[in-house]
């Protein structure tokens, strides 16, 4: 049995679930580059046809703008952001109007606002990071 070295192994920063991410993408670095830059091309988009949503007070539309970010919450291994969405989710089909959700709508944002950041920080870490271990 072979065993990666430990000391050549990315290590995702703490609020990111490699646990996760390792059981879906195994240890292929670039690929989980891949997958940040794809979700970081669609993010500003997807977040802003939540926003949208939120203003026009459709429930619907709200439900299925969060239905579309959460997969790649999960995907970047951000799955307590990916779980947050799916209970947004849930109250969008349980509430008569956006009024009753509105700080579960503002942390939501937040929360997105700040996985971004996030994603986008572990991407560029990433990078460097295959730069240096697939071209030494």
């Amino acid at each position: 049995m072979i065993h990666s070295d430990p000391s050549k192994n990315f290590i995702f920063s703490e609020k990111i679930d490699s646990d996760y991410l390792f059981s879906l993408y195994a240890d292929d670095y670039p690929y989980i580059e891949e997958v940040y830059s794809i979700t970081l091309t669609h993010f500003e988009d997807d977040l802003e046809s939540i926003r949208l949503a939120w203003a026009s007070g459709d429930l619907e539309d709200l439900k299925r703008a969060t239905h579309k970010i959460k997969p790649a919450m999960g995907f970047a291994g951000l799955t307590a952001i990916q779980e947050q969405c799916r209970q947004f989710e849930d109250l969008c089909q349980k509430v008569d109007s956006t009024a009753s959700l509105k700080e579960t709508y503002h942390q939501l944002i937040a929360t997105l606002a700040e996985s971004k950041e996030l994603i986008g920080s572990e991407y560029e870490r990433l990078k460097a990071y295959n730069l240096n271990t697939l071209c030494p």
